[in-house]
């Protein structure tokens, strides 16, 4: 591993600790500053990965781009409504897939998952739903980029989406416990009103 790889490593690091500390945030506004803060370190991470000898890399460099232009355009999109427009996102779509075609490696397809898994994910982020996005991410997004991650030898691409997979499953299993709970509840109160309802003498 030379200088550039090493530096490219560290960079992506701190992109993965900006990116986990980065869903401590209630507010959407904090929430997409510091996920294009650490997209843009993950975007000079690929970069340096790439100058350091893994054509492959600029393929995680340029979908990343996009991504850090998709987030400014949700974030602007509070004040300036237009930029809702389903042509935006097809614009943005479309710079994914014009730059995987650029970076493709003719015989090598897990170039072609970083764009598979950003085209998904902003669709999923368009949408606004918080369940959709969780779905999408777990099925399509992290798993594409996990792959492509472990054959770039991203260490921090890795952590990254291992973080997030986990975190889903955290949170789906915590609401089935909730709402094992609840329904437990529901049935004692139901109980206790049978038991003390009327009686006949």
């Amino acid at each position: 591993m030379n200088v550039l790889s090493i530096t490219g490593q560290v960079i992506g690091l701190i992109a993965a600790a900006v990116m986990i500390a980065s869903f401590q945030f209630k507010d959407n506004r904090k929430l997409f500053a510091a996920q294009i803060c650490s997209t843009v370190l993950f975007t000079l991470h690929y970069m340096f990965l790439g100058l350091g000898g893994d054509g492959g890399a600029f393929a995680g460099m340029a979908q990343n781009f996009g991504g850090i232009v998709f987030r400014v355009i949700l974030i602007l999109s509070g004040r300036f409504k237009k930029l809702k427009s389903p042509l935006v996102l097809a614009a943005v779509c479309a710079y994914s897939a014009v730059v995987a075609a650029l970076t493709y490696d003719p015989g090598n397809i897990i170039y072609l998952l970083p764009m598979i898994g950003s085209i998904l994910c902003m669709g999923a982020l368009w949408t606004d739903d918080r369940n959709a996005i969780r779905i999408v991410q777990f099925t399509a997004t992290s798993p594409s980029w996990l792959i492509y991650n472990i054959s770039t030898h991203s260490i921090s691409g890795v952590i990254t989406e291992v973080f997030n997979l986990v975190s889903i499953i955290v949170f789906y299993v915590r609401m089935i416990i909730k709402k094992q709970k609840e329904k437990k509840l529901e049935g004692a109160e139901d109980e206790k009103s049978e038991n003390n309802g009327p009686r006949e003498l």
